[in-house]
């Protein structure tokens, strides 16, 4: 209990209040853009819906997901108009003709993760398609929408792209937020692989930012067993599919007009799939964090009914919803069951404040997320699983590919190491994404609580990183290395794809490292064989060949031999 509420007071510490500026940002495009969408609203006498629309669709277009880049950011500048105007059309279906109109949000949102097999540039449409559409899932219908309303959707859609991105540029032009770092989109050519060395007229294959969080089948590794089973993004879509229909199904035939919370749940629990252990772990979170949000609602909800007018009472309404989201939005980072917690609250006030009566709904508000979520869970872990060993393997072999691209780069190509550096941030990034499933599986082992476990790799990569990027850093300011220097760095990418081999199931004998001129990154990098070796599966059965390191032994300080048949742990 002691440490549980030491990592909570952890996750609450924001240095630099880096947090608090990023949720100020997304605050203040959140509130131009409800104040702009009034005035249609007004006109229109559609009620809250347009503002609410621009709300969800302002706390959701975030800097990361307008892009890092001038085209990535044009095309999210043109794709939220128009899958705007299609989200709108398929929400009033979804009222008019129920069943023509969830059928075609489960379509739209699987085919947003099917798409991901394509690239980055798939991926990133993918996720924008998503936006739309979960914002209308949310926004209340309005009360004499009219032929026009469709329209204006997509005028909101299109005000909040504009407004985003101008809050964005001018929060990272005041220094307010950080620019991305070293955020280049392609290695020059010439840069050499990160696997042979060899120098190649093409962009090299290392890991960039962007792809650093794509699933796994696009990371250099194809998960599960059999060669004939479908690739990580189609089974995430057909899971979607499959989630999303059963949500709909249940919500619509147990929950009534409560159904939303079915599908929202089920969506935000199967989404970003990074294996079956972290839809657990956000379907925990979801059901602690709505539970929390229903008894905050609940109590704000108790204390606007005692003022004397209904006016007062609504205006107490929204200023909660605005404190809430504010708080929400800084904390969303520490935790997803914060976020569950403050969407629910804001969710479960607006809907009081357009209508809906409070009390005992609340409580089948809750049932419905503990349903959903519970549902989702089981889809993830039966139907086609990505499991969660397959994408920490993915994610690893990632970034020892981009820390052995690194450091053939300080070796050979001194101009491609910006990009390099930025490519290993982007890696090591998208492993720690993993990192709160598997600190939730290690609390959860019932024995050997302090033996090694498969997440001390993250910390261990963490460490390589941090001396392998000050060793660029030199590199990149004009220093390059000497020819002992060069010798040694090689070494160690020699090591690494040693690594990589492992986790690809190729046994590997590891001997010695010595590594006078980088002491820090040759002790970094030999301490990764010990966690390596519990990521990485039991070597295959045909394989009979062993690789061996190349290079020196530190006198009287030799490693024992590290194989990758020993202690593999079993996937979840």
């Amino acid at each position: 209990m002691r440490n549980a509420w030491q990592s909570l007071l952890r996750s609450l510490a924001d240095p630099g209040l880096l947090r608090l500026r990023a949720a100020a940002v997304t605050y203040t495009t959140a509130v131009i853009c409800g104040v702009l969408a009034g005035i249609p609203a007004a006109i229109l006498g559609s009620g809250p819906s347009l503002v609410v629309l621009a709300v969800m669709l302002s706390i959701s277009f975030t800097d990361e997901r307008a892009g890092a880049t001038a085209a990535q950011r044009w095309i999210s500048l043109c794709m939220l108009p128009l899958v705007g105007i299609a989200a709108v059309g398929v929400a009033r279906l979804m009222v008019g003709v129920p069943l023509l109109g969830d059928a075609l949000f489960v379509v739209v949102l699987s085919a947003g993760v099917w798409v991901r097999r394509y690239g980055p540039t798939a991926s990133r449409i993918g996720t924008l398609v998503a936006l739309p559409f979960i914002a209308v899932l949310v926004v209340p219908a309005p009360v004499n929408p009219g032929p026009g309303f469709t329209l204006w959707g997509a005028a909101v859609a299109l005000l909040v792209a504009v407004v985003g991105l101008l809050v964005q540029w001018l929060a990272r032009l005041t220094g307010v937020t950080q620019r991305p770092p070293r955020a280049l989109t392609a290695p020059p050519a010439g840069v050499a692989t990160p696997e042979s060395g060899e120098r190649s007229a093409a962009p090299t294959p290392t890991p960039t930012p962007e792809t650093a969080t794509a699933p796994a089948d696009q990371q250099g590794i194809r998960p599960g067993r059999g060669r004939m089973r479908p690739i990580a993004s189609t089974r995430m879509a057909i899971q979607l599919a499959v989630t999303l229909s059963g949500a709909f199904l249940i919500g619509h035939l147990v929950f009534g007009e409560h159904w939303f919370w079915c599908v929202l749940t089920a969506y935000l629990v199967a989404s970003g799939n990074r294996g079956r252990g972290d839809v657990v772990y956000k379907g925990i979170h979801r059901t602690i964090g709505a539970a929390a949000g229903t008894v905050v609602a609940a109590l704000l909800s108790l204390v606007a009914t005692t003022g004397p007018v209904s006016q007062q009472a609504a205006g107490m309404s929204l200023l909660a919803i605005a404190v809430i989201l504010a708080l929400g939005l800084w904390l969303r980072p520490a935790g997803y069951g914060w976020w569950a917690a403050a969407m629910t609250a804001m969710l479960s006030i607006l809907q009081e404040v357009t209508g809906t009566q409070p009390g005992p709904v609340m409580l089948v508000r809750l049932a419905a997320i503990v349903v959903a979520g519970a549902f989702a869970v089981a889809v993830a872990w039966w139907v086609l699983p990505v499991r969660t060993g397959d994408a920490l393997r993915a994610r690893t072999a990632a970034v020892l590919g981009a820390l052995t691209g690194l450091l053939l780069a300080c070796i050979r190509e001194p101009d491609a190491v910006p990009y390099l550096r930025a490519a290993l941030d982007g890696t090591i990034a998208g492993l720690k994404q993993l990192g709160p499933t598997l600190r939730l599986e290690r609390a959860t082992r019932m024995r050997r609580r302090r033996d090694d476990h498969r997440a001390d790799v993250i910390p261990a990569l963490e460490a390589c990183r941090q001396e392998a990027d000050a060793v660029a850093s030199h590199v990149e300011h004009g220093q390059p290395l000497s020819g002992a220097d060069a010798r040694q760095a090689g070494a160690i990418a020699r090591r690494l794809g040693q690594y990589r081999r492992m986790l690809a199931g190729t046994p590997v004998t590891l001997q010695g490292l010595e590594t006078p001129s980088f002491p820090d990154l040759g002790t970094a990098v030999a301490d990764l064989a010990a966690p390596l070796r519990l990521v990485a599966r039991p070597a295959r059965s045909g394989a009979t060949r062993t690789s061996t390191v190349p290079g020196p032994r530190a006198p009287g300080a030799a490693e024992p031999h590290a194989t990758a048949r020993g202690d593999a742990q079993h996937d979840r």
